[in-house]
């Protein structure tokens, strides 16, 4: 039986910069897969590391990078600050952005680059890296992740083998000397957002916090707006993870998407706070034609990023200074609709 679309969420993208799913820019991608995999004679012949020169766009670099399952990679795009000549040893805290998925386009996509969002954390002090985990794109093979169906989905499962691609990306890159190994920050957009939180229940040393854009598996069941595939068991999930995350999570739903609605996302922040997990859920107005894409653009930065920078500082215990040569300052949009919840150990 075909996977139904809808659990593999495919993130209403439209920057097309992001996802460009025709069959040049797939030849292209793979290409350039093959060519770095073939790049093995680099320093100590290892198959992992980066590959080729950096780019002029936040120093951007494809990365292989090792995979959940032993003998499969991941490719990875890497963006990192501006190097200081003052500091040339200088380690970066990290953030993991995780991509959702259309199953209908899964293996045609560009690798992920959320160019917007990386951004935002460049101009931070971030090192971002994106993996593209296992049946994604270049990285290609089996998606892994997906297991059950719309009427038999195991989302718990499905999202905790996402979470192995991303721990074992989060343990590779703390190991680089560029990164401070125990500032990791995880994000996810939809099902990486949902992966993002099944990081959470893992607690591992070197994350701080997740932030979750629209997470959840199973939306636009049978091709329906507002339809999930197994919601209960996508509650039942949230409950379970929650029960074991002890890092502070911030999560971020539209009143418009129409994957995973207000309804939904305060019945999955309640569900995880009554795990135990702690949650402030932000309901933010109606973005674009599709609130699914939030943290697709520009725009994004108005309505969320005044709720994140105050949550980062809290986790990071100190204010984060913004790169002011590259940074776009404008008025925060109101957040009129905007719910929290949280839980305390």
């Amino acid at each position: 039986m075909p996977f139904f679309k809808g659990i593999f969420a495919p993130e209403g993208t439209t920057a097309a910069a992001r996802w460009i799913a025709g069959p040049t820019r797939l030849m292209l991608t793979v290409a350039i897969g093959i060519i770095a995999v073939s790049s093995t004679a680099r320093a100590g012949n290892s198959q992992y590391g980066g590959f080729g020169p950096e780019g002029p766009r936040m120093r951007e670099q494809l990365w292989i990078l090792p995979s959940g399952e032993a003998g499969r990679s991941v490719r990875a795009t890497l963006f990192r600050p501006d190097a200081d000549p003052k500091n040339p040893n200088k380690k970066f805290p990290l953030i993991v952005i995780n991509h959702g998925t259309d199953e209908a386009t899964r293996l045609a996509v560009s690798m992920p680059v959320y160019y917007w969002l990386s951004r935002w954390f460049v101009e931070r002090g971030y090192a971002v890296v994106l993996p593209q985990r296992r049946g994604h794109g270049a990285t290609g093979g089996t998606l892994s992740e997906a297991v059950g169906t719309c009427t038999n989905p195991d989302h718990y499962e499905s999202g905790n083998i996402a979470a192995d691609d991303i721990a074992a990306t989060i343990n590779y890159m703390s190991a680089e000397p560029f990164i401070a190994p125990k500032e990791t920050i995880v994000a996810g957009i939809s099902t990486g957002g949902w992966a993002s939180l099944a990081v959470a229940a893992r607690n591992l040393p070197q994350v701080q916090a997740i932030v979750n854009f629209a997470g959840g598996r199973g939306g636009h069941a049978y091709g329906q707006a507002n339809a999930i595939c197994g919601e209960a068991d996508l509650l039942s999930a949230a409950h379970l993870y929650g029960d074991k995350a002890r890092e502070p999570t911030i999560w971020f739903y539209a009143r418009n998407d129409s994957y995973f609605g207000p309804p939904l996302a305060e019945k999955l922040a309640q569900a995880w706070s009554a795990g135990g997990g702690n949650v402030e859920e932000h309901i933010l107005p109606a973005y674009g034609s599709d609130g699914h894409t939030i943290a697709d653009d520009r725009q994004g930065w108005d309505i969320w990023g005044p709720s994140l920078d105050q949550f980062l500082t809290k986790v990071r215990g100190s204010t984060v200074e913004v790169a002011a040569e590259h940074s776009e300052q404008s008025a925060p949009m109101e957040t009129s609709a905007i719910a929290t919840t949280g839980a305390t150990r």
